[in-house]
């Protein structure tokens, strides 16, 4: 489904994603763990269309997107939650998931979606006319996710989703996720909660300094010397 080939990325003269490949197949949890600094936020960030790559292709559902802008590659069907979530604050709910549904084929079934976002996190519906700034951390971030479903993606990438939540808060947000792709949303999840999300990912991959420095199933990598040192504190 999304296919990264050799990725290289700079900001100005300097180079941040060396030689970067990955793939999400269709139906997949896939993360992309990594300290801050990886490069995993740029790697995304080059998949969507944020940033343009120097080298290497991008691809998505067999069509190259590596030249398309942010809105192209949504009405593609691949949509990103941004860490820090990026709400109108001073907008309410309802009108925040309404902006989500920006595709053609998201605005002809608005209203279905809505109804299953509804299903999905209740305390929305609840909160539907409530400014955003005024939600908990928690109701932010689940505000963000369901206006990135609102658009009706093939491919939902969330970047740090559980980034300043509680623990609490942190385990009911995986269990969404997980609900949220067995309805047949692959899923690219970019975490630093290593725990969380290689117990989720079918694979997964470890970028350091801007490379993919391992790869394997969640539960490969969970077992790995290398990652419960680093990553685990085991």
């Amino acid at each position: 489904m999304l296919e990264m080939d050799r990725i290289r990325a700079c900001y100005g003269a300097i180079q941040v994603l060396w030689d970067v490949s990955f793939r999400v197949e269709e139906g997949e949890i896939v993360t992309l763990l990594g300290s801050n600094g990886a490069g995993k936020s740029t790697a995304i960030h080059v998949a969507q269309g944020l940033v343009r790559p120097a080298s290497g292709e991008a691809r998505f559902r067999g069509d190259v997107i590596g030249h398309l802008r942010p809105h192209q590659v949504v009405e593609r069907g691949l949509c990103l939650v941004p860490e820090a979530r990026h709400l109108f604050p001073y907008m309410s709910v309802l009108e925040n998931l309404e902006l989500g549904a920006y595709p053609k084929k998201a605005r002809a079934v608005r209203e279905s979606t809505l109804q299953w976002i509804f299903e999905l996190f209740p305390i929305l519906q609840k909160r539907q006319k409530q400014r955003a700034h005024t939600l908990s951390g928690g109701e932010q971030q689940m505000v963000a996710i369901a206006r990135g479903l609102m658009a009706k993606p093939y491919l939902l990438m969330m970047d740090e989703p559980s980034l300043g939540l509680a623990p609490l808060i942190v385990a009911e947000l995986f269990r969404t996720i997980s609900e949220v792709n067995q309805h047949g949303l692959s899923i690219l999840l970019v975490e630093q909660n290593a725990m969380h999300a290689l117990n989720l990912a079918a694979r997964a991959y470890v970028m350091e300094t801007g490379r993919i420095t391992r790869q394997g199933s969640g539960k490969e990598l969970l077992d790995d010397p290398h990652i419960r040192t680093a990553y685990l504190g085991m």
